[in-house]
């Protein structure tokens, strides 16, 4: 079996972290340049307030960018933003990452038929293509068979029917 392998956002995790400096820099730069009177007529609950939009802004660029997709003998493991999910490969049906697709997707048995995998961004361009090529290289082995019906250009492996 192939060792475990973790993909993240390149692009995403700059552009969120160079936002996140950005935003708390200047936040404290526009604090500290406001004469003092102007500051004193802020009430406690206006700064707890502008802090609290400010800790969002921050929270949401590096949520998607720590986003990751972790893959290993037991299946998948990925976050996007806060919440994590762990798919057995016995659940995974295909990976789907078309054209026009901003991230990748796992085809899942169940309710929710798929799922976005926030840590394969398209933003990331061939490293994207990479990482799925991976991933479908990795569901084929843990079914065992090459996995003939898995198309190369993305679509969801089944036929192009994501609906079973």
């Amino acid at each position: 079996m192939s060792p475990p392998v973790t993909y993240r956002p390149r692009a995403s995790l700059r552009m969120g972290i160079s936002l996140s400096t950005s935003l708390v820099l200047a936040s404290f730069l526009g604090w500290t340049m406001t004469p003092q009177h102007i500051r004193d007529l802020f009430t406690p609950v206006q700064v707890l307030t502008l802090l609290l939009f400010l800790a969002l802004m921050v929270g949401g660029a590096l949520a998607l960018g720590l986003s990751y997709v972790r893959a290993d003998v037991e299946g998948l493991t990925f976050r996007n933003g806060v919440r994590t999910h762990v798919v057995p490969w016995t659940e995974v049906k295909a990976f789907r990452y078309r054209d026009g697709d901003p991230w990748a997707f796992v085809v899942v048995r169940g309710v929710i038929e798929q799922r976005p995998l926030l840590g394969i961004q398209r933003s990331d361009r061939d490293l994207a293509e990479a990482n799925v090529a991976d991933l479908r290289a990795r569901l084929a082995e843990a079914y065992g068979t090459e996995r003939p019906d898995l198309p190369e250009d993305g679509d969801t492996g089944t036929d192009g029917d994501t609906s079973s």
